[in-house]
Parts: structure tokens; C-alpha cells; sequence
């Protein structure tokens, strides 16, 4: 499920971002959201076949959960400091009556 909040989150990729920094933390972001939940739990199970110490596979793990839970509260933080800069057309009030073809 988490990889495809990730690449809904990249449909984005070229999107219009207020500032350049912005909009690489955001494709930053959408990625490590995208691929995190793989890399955590597809390399843990490699890493133990690999006979390395426990130790190792837990800090990659959380290692893992951290980078996502960053990811995710970047994205959140730039979801609301995006709507500082929004086109004018998004300040236009919509006549939805004129939608409606029977009114």
C-alpha cells in the first residue's frame, strides 16, 4: 500500500513548485516513499542469509522506518506550505449551477 502512496505522490514529479528546494524535497520524498517499504522489507530477509549480526538487520530495518516516517512528514509540511503560491485561477468561484444542464 505504501509504495502506491509513493507513486501517487510522483505523479508530481513535474509539477509547478514555488521554489526549487522545494520541489526536490518533494521528489526526494516521493521516492523514498515509493521504494523504503521494499528496501525494508525485502533486504532484511537477504541480510540474514547473509549471516550478518541481528544487530545490523535491526538498525537496517529501523533505519528503514525512520527514512519513511521523514519522507512522509516532508511531504506533509510542503503539501500545506505549497498553497502559499497558487495560480489565480484557483481563487475563481465556480458556478456549479452552470454545470448542472437542467437548471
Amino acid at each position: 500500500m505504501a509504495p502506491i502512496f509513493g507513486g501517487i505522490h510522483c505523479m508530481a514529479w513535474f509539477f509547478a513548485f514555488p521554489t526549487y528546494q522545494e520541489q526536490v524535497l518533494w521528489r526526494t520524498s516521493a521516492v523514498a516513499i515509493t521504494c523504503t517499504p521494499w528496501l525494508g522489507f525485502l533486504a532484511p530477509p537477504l541480510l540474514t542469509a547473509l549471516d550478518t549480526p541481528d544487530a545490523v538487520t535491526t538498525s537496517y530495518f529501523v533505519l528503514c522506518v525512520m527514512s519513511y516516517v521523514v519522507a512522509r512528514a516532508v511531504l506533509l509540511v510542503l503539501m500545506f506550505t505549497t498553497l502559499r503560491n497558487l495560480p489565480p485561477d484557483a481563487y475563481k468561484a465556480v458556478s456549479w449551477t452552470s454545470l448542472v444542464p437542467h437548471l
